[in-house]
């Protein structure tokens, strides 16, 4: 836990620092030390506000997490298109997901122990996600673009279908973070699935 009601501004500024760290050298290879030193300040004092690393990339996780929802929020709103809106989700998801493997860099192994600390903000991340599909199937069952029984579950599968392609493709590897090839590959594979399932949501 972090102290962030003793100094709110102080923990933005050692999070948004962190944040750019771990985004040039990844979780594996950055130290309290260094994200001290970004900030001219103590490592007593930054352990006083985070107790370890881990929490403060969960920190900064989630401040990604809510930059990438309240983006997402604002296109499908500007957007009245709700074939366009999962497209976008989609293509907005890929830059935030490779935005996380540059953030972490992790080892298989060192995933295991970060699960502990990383598992409520993945799956309320999650949730947020599925929720943010349900009103784009809302959207296009009231236009009727879209023909859909049962809208909790077809979003879950949705949000679900993507996430598996995402691992299944950095789990070939001991380190977590692909290249721009597997990374266009990944795309492509995404918005042909994406192809498909807007295929079976639209009226006959």
């Amino acid at each position: 836990m972090s102290h962030s009601s003793d100094n709110p501004d102080k923990i933005n500024l050692i999070i948004e620092s962190a944040q750019k760290r771990f985004g040039v050298f990844g979780l594996m290879k950055t130290t309290m030390r260094e994200i001290a030193s970004d900030l001219n300040m103590s490592k007593g004092l930054l352990y006083y506000y985070f107790p370890d690393k881990e929490h403060l990339y969960k920190a900064v996780v989630e401040k990604e997490q809510h930059e990438f929802l309240e983006i997402l929020n604002k296109k499908i709103k500007e957007d009245s298109d709700p074939e366009a809106n999962l497209r976008e989700y989609v293509h907005l998801r890929m830059s935030y997901f490779k935005s996380l493997l540059n953030l972490s860099r992790l080892s298989f192994d060192a995933s295991k122990e970060l699960k502990s600390i990383m598992g409520d903000v993945w799956i309320n991340f999650r949730n947020k996600e599925v929720d943010i599909i349900k009103k784009v199937m809302l959207k296009g069952i009231e236009k009727e673009q879209f023909k859909v029984d049962k809208i909790e579950e077809i979003s879950a599968l949705f949000v679900d279908i993507l996430k598996g392609l995402r691992n299944m493709e950095i789990n070939k590897k001991r380190i977590f973070i692909i290249d721009d090839n597997e990374y266009e590959e990944l795309s492509r594979k995404s918005n042909d699935f994406v192809d498909i399932f807007i295929k079976g949501l639209k009226y006959n």
